[in-house]
């Protein structure tokens, strides 16, 4: 008397790869949108490739135009909306030091950063206007 062997087909099992592949989903869609900039910069603009802050010069009068390196960025802090206000030290290309009061997004625009390259435009309103690069 010969006796059945009961076997079951084993299906694979593809409920891990699955919850692979929606994580990686997920995990890039928040990539995306951290490293998307904001639209929402207040006193700073990155549009057209230009990578400008805008506040004042605090330490002497300023006029005119002048280009610069930055020395450091100091004083860092958070203020309203979502902002940070730093200032940024920068020796001007006639040798007088420069104290640039701006505040920016830093979750859209990294603060200036020692060795940066500036140009510093005194605007018609008052404004000083610093792009970076």
């Amino acid at each position: 008397m010969k006796l059945r062997q009961n076997r079951r087909v084993k299906r694979k099992d593809h409920t891990g790869l699955l919850a692979l592949l929606i994580l990686a989903v997920v995990f890039g869609g928040l990539a995306f949108l951290i490293a998307s900039p904001s639209g929402s910069h207040t006193g700073a603009q990155t549009t057209r490739g230009e990578d400008a802050f805008y506040g004042s010069i605090t330490n002497v009068p300023f006029r005119g135009q002048t280009t610069g390196i930055v020395k450091a960025d100091t004083n860092c802090k958070p203020v309203a909306n979502g902002l940070t206000n730093c200032i940024g030290i920068i020796n001007a290309e006639d040798g007088t030091e420069l104290h640039f009061n701006y505040s920016h997004d830093m979750s859209g625009q990294a603060c200036l950063a020692a060795g940066d390259q500036v140009t510093i435009t005194l605007l018609s309103n008052g404004t000083v206007k610093l792009v970076r690069g």
